[in-house]
This record gives structure tokens, C-alpha cells and sequence, in this order.
């Protein structure tokens, strides 16, 4: 999981930066809708990478030997 948040860091401070930083700095703080959508997009993301690491990890745990079967096939280096 530590992998996922360290590759999504640059989207995802990019992604920050204009969903948050930009609106801070032409005064949407002041909105009351604004603390709302903050909280969307500080929450929704992190939680989509956390579900797609444990969607991936459980896809990984019940089709990990045919998965390697298929890569080794795929290189050549063992019969279908």
C-alpha cells in the first residue's frame, strides 16, 4: 500500500493543489460549501487507493499461480 501512495504522490498533490490550494487562494474559505467539498477530496482518494490495493491484493492471493503460469507462458519459458 506504502508503494501505491508513493506513485499517486505527484497526481495526487497536483490533484490537491488545484481542487484546494487554488480556491484557498481566491478566498473560498470563506464559503461554508467549500469545508464540505474539502473534505470530499481529502477523504474520496485515499480511500479509492486503499480499496484498489486490497482489491488487488485479493485478486493476487486466488489467482496468484495461474497469473505466474500465464507470465512464464508469456516469456516463452513454459508450455500453456
Amino acid at each position: 500500500m506504502g508503494r501505491a501512495f508513493r506513485r499517486t504522490a505527484l497526481p495526487l498533490g497536483s490533484y490537491y493543489a488545484v481542487t484546494l490550494a487554488i480556491p484557498l487562494a481566491n478566498g473560498a474559505a470563506q464559503s461554508g460549501a467549500f469545508a464540505a467539498h474539502a473534505l470530499v477530496v481529502l477523504v474520496i482518494p485515499p480511500a479509492v487507493i486503499v480499496l484498489t490495493c486490497a482489491v488487488h491484493q485479493a485478486a493476487c492471493a486466488f489467482g496468484g499461480e495461474r497469473q505466474r503460469r500465464i507470465r512464464l507462458w508469456l516469456r516463452g519459458l513454459a508450455a500453456p
